[in-house]
């Protein structure tokens, strides 16, 4: 009896050991790339590590995300600071060209008063010459020996001629519009701005070719970087007169004028008129340009 009752405990251990112990062939292995013989809680586990492994690479993949997008913005600020820099630079060169048109502004009104100033004095030294001549007379008959005189009268006559020249220069009602309008054009191909802009100003008021006279002065405007001021002078020229062969000029300087005082839509306008009035003109070639960059 005794001997039955081991033989069944050994029976049961040997039964229960095999229980514990993983197949031969794999069987119930989680870790196996294909486990098969699994029961019904292992594949519920096999499917949750399935699930965290796929998250864990879905987190990983959005971490390498953030840190590309994160080295992009770096980058983006970098870029972003330059431009910051580069925009205060400009800024500060605006308002610098600003008081530079200030002080054009007021040296052209004081240039104006000490014309008016000057024609007046000049006037009371032709009076003071024409006394000082019969002086002269007067001294060489009583004080004055010959050579003293002679250097005297040298002097004095080289004094007039000097003055007349320059009385003759400044005065433009002895020449006529259409001598006045040629000069002018030859001041302004020489860049002679100041002088250009006082003849074009005359032939304004004299209402002598004032449409071409008005987009000269925009001209001189313009390249002197008073864009308001050119701005109204051509519009005043093509109100005048719009079949002008400058008007390709005419509208892109406009255009470039409202740009550079900051109206965009104004300038956008003027931009495709030009383009669209005149295709085949460099001003249009350039206007497309700026267009493209506005």
């Amino acid at each position: 009896m005794k001997k039955i009752l081991f033989l069944s405990l050994l029976a049961l251990g040997a039964s229960f050991a095999g229980a514990q112990e993983p197949s031969a062939f794999g069987a119930g292995n989680l870790d196996s790339a294909e486990p098969y013989g699994l029961s019904e809680d292992e594949r519920h586990i096999l499917k949750n590590k399935r699930a965290i492994e796929a998250l864990q690479k879905t987190l990983l993949k959005q971490q390498q995300i953030v840190q590309s997008n994160r080295e992009r913005i770096d980058g983006l600020q970098s870029i972003i600071e330059g431009w910051n820099s580069r925009i205060v630079k400009f800024e500060k060169s605006i308002r610098q060209i600003e008081d530079l048109n200030r002080s054009v502004d007021d040296l052209e009104a004081k240039t104006e008063l000490l014309a008016k100033t000057q024609s007046e004095n000049f006037e009371q030294i032709r009076t003071v010459l024409q006394e000082l001549g019969t002086l002269i007379d007067s001294i060489n008959e009583k004080y004055v020996d010959k050579e003293r005189f002679n250097r005297l009268e040298s002097a004095f006559l080289q004094f007039k001629e000097a003055y007349e020249s320059f009385m003759k220069k400044a005065d433009l009602s002895s020449k006529s519009n259409a001598q006045i309008y040629k000069e002018a054009k030859q001041l302004f191909r020489k860049k002679q701005y100041a002088e250009a802009k006082r003849y074009f100003s005359h032939l304004v008021k004299s209402n002598y070719k004032p449409a071409t006279s008005n987009y000269y002065l925009g001209e001189i405007a313009y390249r002197n970087g008073r864009y308001k001021d050119a701005i109204a002078y051509y519009k005043r020229s093509a109100s005048l007169y719009d079949k002008s062969s400058f008007m390709p000029t005419l509208l892109l300087h406009t255009a470039i004028s409202l740009q550079r005082i900051g109206d965009k839509e104004q300038a956008r306008e003027f931009y495709n008129s030009l383009i669209s009035l005149y295709p085949k003109s460099k001003s249009a070639a350039i206007a497309k340009k700026n267009l493209a960059k506005l």
